[in-house]
């Protein structure tokens, strides 16, 4: 196992929030990946991971409803949290940041004055690739600020990176490599100020970038941005944005580096996978990747 290159506060993992899990993770098989084995949270939700060399998609769903409230932390539950997020609508929920020590980032995060619900500590059983059993254990550090929209984050440690990046699970047939970007649309201008400020205090003003229609930030592993309406519009035409329930801050995009964009192509036409094309590269259609544009680039951006 080769640990994970990503940084501190880097893009860990999106969670694409999804109602029909069987189906979906069918889509992202047709898409070129593989995913890793289905297994199951504590508090109700299934999961499977798109897994690469730094970060990764989680494709996430509620499985057990009455299962709510398990690991709760006062008042925040993770699947219920999710459960209502999905009565709105499907997409990435929340984006997590990578953390190699959660307790000393939470607290930098804290003292930094991010709004937050507190630390969680749980395992999740697994199943490896020579079919055993296993259990991940993980902390997280939840800081959710819904003056973000769905642009919160939560911290994750990996305390067995060695179940979770896992070399089998990061050969994709469509030769993606990493997750470059997460785009967001913000609807206003005091939106984008909001996110503005919630990422220079987690990464510092130097490395937030603001214009005019837009703001972002490099994580380190990865570029967060936010877009007016107008700019994600024009981004994404070819396709069209995803479904969007309220005038809120939303995740609309994961940008994918994968080398060979002719040999993606090709593989989505025999796998009749709905795309187009912008300035960038292919963009897979929202509704088909659960409803977030899936945009596969051959070099950062």
């Amino acid at each position: 196992m080769i640990p994970p290159r990503n940084t501190r506060f880097g893009i860990d993992h999106p969670l694409v929030t999804v109602h029909d899990h069987p189906r979906r993770l069918a889509h992202y098989a047709r898409m070129g990946f593989s995913p890793s084995p289905v297994s199951y949270h504590p508090w109700g939700t299934l999961t499977s991971l798109m897994m690469f060399g730094d970060n990764f998609i989680e494709l996430i769903g509620v499985d057990d409803a009455s299962k709510f409230g398990t690991n709760a932390v006062g008042d925040f539950c993770f699947g219920r949290y999710l459960g209502r997020f999905l009565a709105r609508e499907e997409g990435v929920s929340l984006v997590a940041l990578h953390s190699q020590d959660a307790r000393a980032d939470y607290a930098h995060l804290t003292q930094a004055g991010l709004p937050t619900q507190g630390l969680l500590d749980f395992r999740r059983a697994m199943r490896k690739p020579d079919g055993t059993s296993d259990e991940a254990v993980v902390s997280l550090g939840l800081f959710i600020d819904d003056a973000v929209g769905d642009a919160s984050n939560f911290l994750c440690q990996q305390h067995r990176p060695e179940l979770i990046w896992v070399p089998e699970w990061q050969a994709h047939a469509n030769g993606v490599t990493g997750i470059v970007g997460v785009t967001y649309v913000a609807p206003d201008v005091a939106a984008l100020r909001a996110l503005a400020t919630r990422w220079a205090r987690i990464y510092g003003d130097r490395q937030v970038d603001s214009y005019d229609g837009g703001a972002a930030v490099d994580t380190g592993c990865g570029h967060l941005r936010a877009l007016s309406p107008q700019r994600a519009e024009a981004r994404y035409a070819a396709v069209g944005l995803p479904m969007a329930q309220a005038e809120r801050t939303h995740a609309v995009a994961i940008t994918l580096l994968a080398p060979d964009l002719a040999h993606v192509e090709a593989l989505w036409r025999e796998h009749g996978v709905p795309y187009g094309y912008n300035e960038h590269g292919l963009v897979v259609e929202p509704e088909f990747a659960g409803n977030v544009v899936l945009e596969f680039v051959n070099h950062p951006h």
